[in-house]
């Protein structure tokens, strides 16, 4: 009976031990996708993604299908592809995903689907983004939970407004040895 009892609690310190460690590499991979995210070079792709969108996905207020990619929105593409199988594969929580990037990708979701599924047709490549597809039907779902409404056109339109405002931060002048 008191082995019994050992080998539970030992069995649930495991359990929390997996935990833990599962979160704390949750919480770095999430760390290290926002510097990236924050780098010059993704600055400039994500700005001229929602250039391009922008030009692209609206006439007016409306959206409209957009029907080609520039390399810019495919990169975006990739990244949200990478965060989907990350989240398939238990890696990533949806709510965590959902709290971290769940408006920025359920918008390019939204104005490119159209596109993807008519790539995947084209090139006869049914799994063509299938992770990014993923992370868009659980960041639903997880909203849905929440009670939180689907992105407008106003927001989604909003959204890609305020990555056109995205700056590289001037580096600071080097300071002089005499101060």
């Amino acid at each position: 009976m008191l082995a019994r009892r050992q080998a539970q609690l030992t069995e649930r310190s495991l359990e929390e031990q997996n935990e833990r460690a599962r979160l704390t590499l949750e919480f770095d991979l999430f760390s290290r996708i926002g510097e990236r995210l924050e780098s010059p070079h993704w600055l400039n792709t994500r700005r001229a993604a929602a250039e391009y969108l922008l030009e692209n996905a609206f006439e007016g207020n409306e959206v409209v299908e957009v029907t080609a990619l520039n390399t810019a929105v495919w990169e975006v593409y990739n990244l949200f592809e990478e965060i989907g199988e990350l989240l398939r594969l238990g890696v990533l929580r949806a709510e965590t995903v959902a709290n971290r990037s769940g408006a920025r990708s359920e918008a390019y979701w939204t104005l490119c689907k159209p596109a993807i599924e008519r790539y995947r047709g084209e090139w006869k490549m049914d799994a063509l983004y299938e992770g990014f597809e993923y992370l868009g039907q659980r960041v639903v779902e997880v909203n849905r939970e929440r009670d939180v409404s689907a992105l407008t056109q106003e927001s989604i339109r909003g959204l890609l407004e305020d990555e056109l405002g995205l700056v590289e931060e001037e580096p600071p002048p080097p300071q002089s040895e005499g101060g």
